[in-house]
């Protein structure tokens, strides 16, 4: 349960929800680096393929920034002394979402998997932000939820009840 990064002090609770994406961007970025350093050296590739190859290379350079910038690094945080839940950015750019009493979690479901989210009670179908990996039927998924549940579910209801 590395992946989520939780930490907790007696008045703030912060969760990394999509830090598991670290290895994917590190996949990508290797790969994009290795396109970009060895295509050239390779004179015998058809010009066609090259730029192909350098088109792959691209994509997923951007993918990995995006992830990284938009995903990896996003950070929710649960303040007690401002009674506010915040979704902090790169370079610490803070979004208030809510009042920790307007906090609901529900779980969400696209494309046949299971994700559990936090919304505002009375809107949360209408917008509301994953706080988990998705999880599917499988019997590792299972587990992989129950874990979830158990360090870091409850954690964060146990602090949002106790204001």
């Amino acid at each position: 349960m590395e992946k989520y990064q939780l930490e907790i002090t007696s008045t703030e609770l912060s969760i990394k929800p999509y830090f598991g994406y670290l290895p994917k961007i590190r996949i990508f970025t290797l790969l994009s680096f290795v396109i970009f350093c060895f295509v050239p050296l390779m004179s015998q590739l058809n010009y066609n393929i090259k730029y192909i190859l350098y088109g792959l290379g691209g994509i997923m350079l951007f993918y990995a920034t995006y992830d990284f910038l938009f995903r990896a690094s996003v950070k929710f945080l649960f303040d007690k002394k401002t009674n506010s839940i915040y979704k902090i950015y790169v370079l610490s750019i803070r979004k208030r979402l809510m009042a920790l009493d307007e906090m609901t979690i529900i779980n969400t479901a696209e494309y046949g998997e299971m994700a559990y989210a936090i919304g505002k009670k009375k809107k949360q179908f209408l917008r509301n932000y994953p706080i988990s990996d998705t999880f599917s039927g499988s019997k590792k998924s299972t587990i992989r939820e129950t874990e979830y549940v158990e360090q870091i579910l409850s954690p964060i209801l146990k602090f949002v009840d106790s204001r």
